[in-house]
């Protein structure tokens, strides 16, 4: 049997293309050296990235830990710098997971709903297709004047986000389900309450895998937008500070963040969701067969 290839030379490609887009981004910052404010580079290259600009992140620092804050007047230092990421970094995902966790929970409960019978149809179908339509940043001036700044309302618009992108994945998803299965699990007498619980439900997961990585990178947006809320801590309060001055270098550090946090909970979901498919995969043939 033919070993199978190793990481590396699965992914060489993808990390060719990647160190690529770095030089070109390396050789932009050395041709284009206009300044949004006084020193603060409108293209900042790495060096300043993962030094002046890393260094600068202390700024977050709230204090603690023995590690004081620039605030209390301490130099910045790499350690406060990068307890500032961990931390910013920490309430961002927290809030971004409780927000998926009720946004997936609701929008799967209200897809089902509307595959049930005829009336929930009727009652939830229509608003929620208009509640899709709406851009959902232009609903960030609205959920901060109906939440403030509290931890739910992010949580809140999170989850509406992700909400509206499972209810029309899991409705799409049941619609899908082959007929035979359906059939089959009728003939042996299942009730409507055990055919979604044995049937539809392992039937749709495998669908549902492309709507979980859609709702993730919803999330990673919504998560941002959700911490223009007035937030006082998050990655998306670090680029609202750094906006203001036109610290444009420490937006770009944070948006990296963004990609290799989003990216690790890809790598994640998908490496989860091969092992789920493998057993719904399996468990399909038995109905069917």
């Amino acid at each position: 049997m033919t070993p199978r290839p190793g990481w590396l030379a699965r992914n060489w490609a993808s990390l060719a293309a990647i160190a690529a887009m770095a030089g070109v981004w390396e050789i932009l910052s050395l041709i284009y050296t206009a300044e949004a404010a006084p020193g603060e580079p409108m293209v900042p290259g790495w060096e300043i990235v993962f030094g002046r600009t890393l260094l600068s992140l202390a700024d977050y620092w709230g204090g603690g830990l023995g590690v004081p804050s620039v605030a209390e007047g301490a130099p910045p230092s790499y350690t406060a710098a990068v307890l500032a990421i961990i931390s910013n970094s920490f309430d961002t995902i927290v809030r971004l997971y409780a927000g998926l966790a009720v946004g997936a929970v609701a929008g799967t409960v209200l897809g089902l709903a509307v595959s049930w019978s005829p009336w929930p149809r009727r009652v939830v179908d229509s608003p929620l297709q208009f509640l899709r339509t709406l851009p959902l940043l232009a609903m960030v001036p609205l959920f901060q004047l109906w939440f403030g700044t509290e931890f739910i309302g992010k949580v809140a618009f999170v989850a509406y986000g992700i909400g509206v992108i499972f209810f029309a994945g899991v409705a799409n998803a049941v619609r899908n389900v082959p007929q035979i299965f359906i059939d089959n699990a009728r003939t042996f007498g299942a009730s409507r309450a055990t055919l979604y619980r044995t049937v539809i439900l392992p039937a749709i997961l495998p669908e549902l895998r492309a709507t979980m990585l859609l709702a993730l990178g919803t999330g990673w947006g919504a998560v941002l937008g959700a911490e223009y809320l007035g937030a006082q801590s998050g990655l998306g309060y670090m680029i609202v500070y750094s906006e203001q001055f036109a610290y444009l270098d420490r937006m770009f550090f944070v948006a990296l963040l963004f990609v290799l946090y989003a990216s690790v909970s890809y790598a994640i979901f998908d490496r989860l969701s091969r092992r789920w498919l493998d057993w719904t995969a399996k468990s399909g043939r038995a109905v069917a067969g």
